[in-house]
């Protein structure tokens, strides 16, 4: 009787070994493959800073990509810190009234690794909040910064609400003014440039006497300021005897 197992050549053998164990590793490799071409995301973290700027008083929810992210960001001035992680490199941001639900800001922004500030800001009483976008503005050349002044209500009730101030403005340091304007309430002035580290003073003015209605000493006026900024101009009375300025940074 013949024995059919032993009439398999022992080099057919070898060869069927040595092509399930190619087959074996090329299936491997493809698995490799298909793993590395889909690597697994994992989510990035930036810190953002949101500060408010406001005339009417406000408490803002923050909701990012439909995440709550605080909702205690008081104004007329208050900051929130929240590190957002994030996959996508744009976001959802919406801002609501928190003691109405109402919904006053929907927008996107770039989510970035790293700091960031995104301001709200109401410049007239009534007007909806908004995100400060870039000004349209030429960019401040390097190692400079520029900055644009606004004529808000005093903060103190007892400090008159002119109908227009006339603003000297001046380099420190420097005799001769950058400029002399008329600003009305709530008006914005240009975008005057300087170097960091110089700093601005300003004179205030009654323009329809000429009385002077800023004496104070401590006039300078670009503490904290980087690229493009708004300062607010306010009137305030130290313990009633004068009446001074003080500046309130935007953004």
């Amino acid at each position: 009787m013949t024995n059919y197992l032993t009439t398999i050549p022992l080099t057919n053998m070898k060869n069927s070994t040595g092509f399930l164990l190619l087959f074996i590793s090329f299936i491997l490799c493809l698995t490799q493959c298909s793993k590395e071409g889909n690597p697994i995301m994992e989510p990035k973290i930036g810190s953002y800073k949101f500060t408010t700027y406001t005339i009417d008083t406000f408490r803002f929810r923050v909701v990012v990509d439909n995440v709550s992210v605080g909702d205690s960001l008081l104004a007329p001035v208050g900051i929130l810190n929240s590190n957002i992680s994030f996959l996508d490199t744009v976001g959802k941001l919406k801002i609501y009234n928190a003691e109405t639900n109402e919904l006053l800001i929907d927008t996107t922004i770039r989510l970035k690794i790293g700091f960031t500030t995104i301001s709200i800001v109401q410049l007239t009483t009534g007007e909806k909040p908004f995100i400060v976008p870039i000004p349209n503005e030429v960019l401040p050349a390097a190692g400079n910064y520029k900055v644009r002044f606004q004529y808000n209500r005093p903060a103190n009730a007892s400090v008159p609400f002119f109908d227009s101030i006339r603003c000297i403005i001046k380099l420190n340091g420097v005799v001769e003014p950058v400029d002399t304007i008329i600003l009305h309430p709530f008006e914005l002035s240009s975008f005057y440039e300087a170097a960091f580290g110089v700093n601005f003073k300003m004179a205030l003015y009654n323009p329809e006497n000429n009385d002077v209605i800023d004496l104070s000493t401590n006039n300078l006026i670009s503490t904290g300021f980087t690229d493009f900024n708004t300062g607010s101009l306010f009137g305030t009375a130290p313990g009633g005897a004068a009446y001074n300025f003080t500046l309130q940074r935007i953004y």
